[in-house]
């Protein structure tokens, strides 16, 4: 075997196990700082067993150096007192086989005083500085007290070849750590991101409800014992709606759906209802052209209601002022799917607006969260459906809904 092939054999068992220790942070979700410890220490011990029982056996090659690398890089990682366990095996392995073994005790002696002044330098400088006390206590070991391994110019490749792997290694290490430090960061940013997407949704989605049951409340008149009848109940359903959302929002996903058959047409006509005085308040004529035969479908009642009412909110919201605005809401089936189609005649989207209606955050409403569309989409794509915005400024908006039947 060459040099090349034991240098490169040194590293592979020297940083292998750190790299495992490194993957494990990576994919671990949740770890203590007291576990982080536990199983870098595991790693040093598996990377010096390896080392010792699987790298180059030849007493002329003396790997005494590179075990020093895992002491070099326990100080590095302020695993001081197993830098010092290892610093005691290895004086006690090449006790049997070498003259004043305990000579090497003054490098381990210097090194570990080094560390103490840790702080004080950059991890690079230890490093170098851990290099030379090994380097100058080896040669002046092997040159003293075991002479017969005296060949200088092979002395020289051997502190020449250990310089390069303990930088490697060091290098290796802290490359891989910045690594998962980044992953790690990358990992909190998109945990945030979504906190802060499901908060934008909440607050969106509950104006619906809140608006309803203000404008019931600014209408009704207590007096009036047909419009308590009417109005109470819809005021306490939109309530009821309310805490579904909140709760939902809470482990929102898209699989988070109470699926039940249920009649669409149903649907449309208690949404409808419910939005009956922002039409008349908003001047809107709305035509209705829906089939008159039960449509079921297996779906989520609360969040395709929330659907009918987000787009029919955006359509009173996108009427041109002193303008008679219209919305038509029409249904149909074909090829075993529900087809919902509501379309109006507000001042409609141009290219740029249509094609970023999808992404969260995008609006062009001067109060709008961006987040209205977005959890359409959520909604409708979690019924394994389809949704589909048509529109042309100055003219309106057509949206269609392609839902399966329940069959």
């Amino acid at each position: 075997m060459n040099l090349f092939q034991i240098v490169f054999l040194d590293v592979v068992l020297l940083i292998f196990p750190i790299l495992v220790y490194l993957i494990y942070l990576s994919t671990n979700k949740s770890i203590t700082k007291k576990s982080k410890k536990m199983y870098l220490s595991l790693a040093l011990i598996t990377s010096f067993f390896m080392l010792y029982n699987y790298g180059v056996d030849d007493p002329k090659l003396v790997p005494v150096l590179v075990l020093n690398s895992i002491v070099i890089l326990s100080y590095l990682e302020d695993r001081y007192i197993i830098a010092n366990v290892f610093s005691v095996l290895i004086l006690f392995i090449y006790n049997i086989s070498f003259n004043y073994v305990p000579f090497l005790l003054i490098g381990y002696i210097f090194m570990s005083l080094l560390y103490l002044i840790k702080k004080k330098l950059n991890n690079l400088l230890f490093v170098e500085l851990c290099i030379a006390i090994n380097s100058i206590t080896y040669y002046i070991w092997i040159y003293k007290y075991n002479n017969e391994f005296f060949n200088i110019e092979r002395l020289l490749l051997i502190i020449i070849c250990y310089f390069f792997i303990v930088n490697i290694i060091c290098l290796m290490y802290e490359t891989g750590k910045k690594i998962l430090q980044t992953h790690l960061t990358y990992k909190e940013l998109q945990q945030e991101k979504q906190i802060r997407l499901s908060l934008f949704k909440i607050t969106h989605e509950i104006k619906n409800p809140i608006a309803v049951c203000k404008c019931y409340l600014d209408m009704i008149n207590v007096n009036d014992t047909n419009q308590v009848e009417r109005y109470v109940p819809i005021i306490k359903s939109e309530i009821e709606r309310l805490l579904t959302l909140l709760q939902d929002f809470l482990l929102i996903n898209k699989d988070n759906l109470d699926l039940d058959i249920m009649d669409f047409n149903m649907l449309i006509e208690d949404t409808l209802n419910k939005l009956n005085p922002l039409l008349k308040d908003n001047n809107i004529n709305l035509k209705l052209d829906i089939l008159d035969d039960e449509i079921f479908i297996n779906g989520d009642y609360n969040r395709l209601s929330q659907v009918l009412i987000n787009i029919i909110k955006n359509s009173i919201e996108a009427m041109k002022e002193n303008s008679q605005g219209k919305i038509n809401i029409t249904t149909k089936i074909k090829d075993k799917k529900y087809y919902l189609i509501v379309e109006d005649n507000g001042v409609g989207m141009n290219k740029e607006v249509l094609s970023n209606i999808k992404k969260p955050f995008y609006t062009t409403k001067k109060r709008g969260s961006g987040l209205g569309v977005s959890l359409i989409y959520e909604i409708v794509e979690a019924h394994n459906g389809k949704i589909e915005y048509t529109s042309e400024y100055g003219k309106g908006t057509k949206v269609k809904i392609q839902l399966p039947l329940y069959e």
